[in-house]
C-alpha cells in the first residue's frame, strides 16, 4: 500500500552507487527503513531535505512484511536549516535523536512521542535562546511520555522552586521518585541546583530551565543520573555514541 506520514530522519547509510537507506521515525508507523533511490545523484532533491534531524512528509510503498520500504516522494515539513548550522543546537539534537532512536520500536507508532520530538526540533531550529541546559529536561519528558516519569516529592506544595535555600532532593532510581530522604535502593543525592532543575522540568517550566545557571559540574552529573534511571526503566537505552560531541557544549 501507499503510506503517507510525517517523519523525522534518524540515520542514513549508503546503498549501492547512488541510493541510501534512511531510518525514519514516522508518526503513523514507528521506526522503519526506507530505500531512497537516486539520493546521491546531483539533481536529487532528497539530499537537501533529508539530512539528519530533518522533518519531512514522506510517501512510500509500504508492506509490513518487508524490512525496508521504498520511498516514492518526500517534502520538507519543518525547516531545520538553522540547527544544521549551529554547533550547540546540532550537538543537542544528535544526542536527543539518538535517545529517541533507542526507545522507539520498529513499526510500532508512538504518536505522543513523535509529536513531542517534532515540536522540539521545530522550536530548536527557530529559537534564539541558548539550549545548552535542555538535555536533562528532554530525558525527563521522554520518561514521562513512555509511562515511567519521575514522581515529585510528597511535600510538593512546600517546595518553592525559585527561592534560595531549596531543600536538596534524592533521585531514587528504583521507585522513580524525588524525596528528601533516599530509598533503600540506588539513589543519587542532588545538589540544590539539580533539585531545582528537576522541579522545573516536572512542572513543565522549560523557560525557567533556560534561565537557570547550570555549570558543567552540575549539568553533566544530572545527565548521568537520568541516564541511569532511563536504563533501569526502559529497555534498549544505552550509552550514546553522540556524547563525545554533545559533551563539548556542556
Amino acid at each position: 500500500m501507499l503510506a503517507e506520514t510525517p517523519a523525522i530522519v534518524l540515520k542514513a547509510v549508503d546503498f549501492k552507487e547512488s541510493s541510501k537507506i534512511i531510518t525514519l521515525f514516522t508518526r503513523e508507523l514507528g521506526r522503519l527503513g526506507v530505500l531512497v533511490r537516486g539520493f546521491k545523484k546531483s539533481k536529487s532533491k532528497y539530499a537537501g531535505i533529508m539530512a539528519f534531524g530533518s522533518v519531512i512528509d514522506a510517501t512510500f510503498y509500504y508492506k509490513d512484511s518487508r524490512g525496508v520500504q521504498t520511498m516514492k516522494d518526500a517534502e520538507s515539513r519543518v525547516s531545520t536549516v538553522r540547527t544544521q548550522g549551529d554547533f550547540t543546537k546540532l550537538a543537542l539534537s544528535m544526542a536527543f535523536l539518538e535517545l529517541i532512536s533507542q526507545v522507539i520500536q520498529d513499526q510500532e507508532p508512538n504518536e505522543e512521542l513523535y509529536d513531542f520530538t517534532e515540536k522540539f526540533l521545530k522550536w530548536l531550529s527557530e529559537t534564539e535562546a541558548n539550549p545548552r541546559n535542555l538535555f536533562p529536561y528532554l530525558q525527563v519528558r521522554v520518561a514521562e511520555i513512555l509511562g515511567v516519569g519521575l514522581q515529585p516529592p510528597e511535600a510538593w506544595p512546600d517546595f518553592s522552586i525559585r527561592t534560595a535555600g531549596l531543600q536538596v532532593l534524592y533521585l531514587n532510581i528504583l521507585s522513580g521518585s524525588l524525596s528528601d530522604v533516599p530509598d533503600d535502593g540506588l539513589s543519587f543525592k542532588l545538589s540544590e541546583q539539580q533539585s531545582r532543575y528537576l522541579l522545573f522540568a516536572l512542572t513543565g517550566k522549560s523557560s525557567g530551565i533556560l534561565n537557570l545557571e547550570m555549570p558543567v559540574q552540575e549539568l553533566k552529573p544530572l545527565v548521568y543520573h537520568l541516564d541511569v534511571y532511563l536504563k533501569h526503566h526502559i529497555e534498549g537505552v544505552r550509552d550514546r555514541k553522540s556524547d563525545s560531541i554533545f559533551e563539548q557544549i556542556l
